[in-house]
C-alpha cells in the first residue's frame, strides 16, 4: 500500500520533509503527492499558528463535511485549541504525526476513543 512509505517518519517541529514532518508538513506533502495540490504553507509552529490565526484563515478555503474521504483534513483540539490535523485515509483511519511518546508518523483510527472526542471538524478543499 502507498502509505507504507509514510509510516514511521520522524516528527520534527516545522518539519516539511522529506525525512521528518510535523502534522501540517505531512498533510501538505500528501496533498502534493496524492492530488498534485500546492497549498500555501504558513511556515509556523503551533504557537505561531495560534498567534497568526492560521486555522481561521484556512477555513475559508475548505468546506465542512460529515464523512471523511481520502485527503480531507481532520482537525483536532489540542491544548484547548484546534491545532492538530490528520490526513484522512477514510471515514475511519488517518495518517498523522505528533510530538508525543512515539515521535513518528502512523495510521490511527480517528473515530476511536482517543481522537473522536477531540475532533473539531472534517474539512475538504472547496471547489
Amino acid at each position: 500500500m502507498w502509505t507504507d512509505d509514510w509510516i514511521g517518519l520522524p516528527y520534527a517541529e516545522r518539519g516539511r520533509g522529506p525525512v521528518a514532518f510535523d502534522c501540517l508538513g505531512l498533510w501538505l506533502a500528501l496533498q502534493r503527492l496524492r492530488f498534485g495540490r500546492e497549498i500555501t504553507d504558513p511556515a509556523c509552529d503551533m504557537a505561531g499558528a495560534v498567534r497568526l490565526g492560521v486555522v481561521d484563515r484556512y477555513r475559508t478555503d475548505f468546506t465542512t463535511v460529515e464523512r471523511a474521504q481520502e485527503g480531507d483534513v481532520l482537525l483536532f483540539v489540542m491544548r484547548g485549541r484546534p491545532l492538530h490535523l490528520g490526513y484522512a485515509l477514510s471515514d475511519r483511519d488517518m495518517l498523522h504525526t505528533l510530538d508525543d511518546h512515539e515521535h513518528c508518523s502512523r495510521i490511527e483510527r480517528w473515530r476511536g476513543t482517543e481522537w473522536g472526542g477531540r475532533l473539531e471538524g472534517i474539512y475538504r478543499i472547496a471547489g
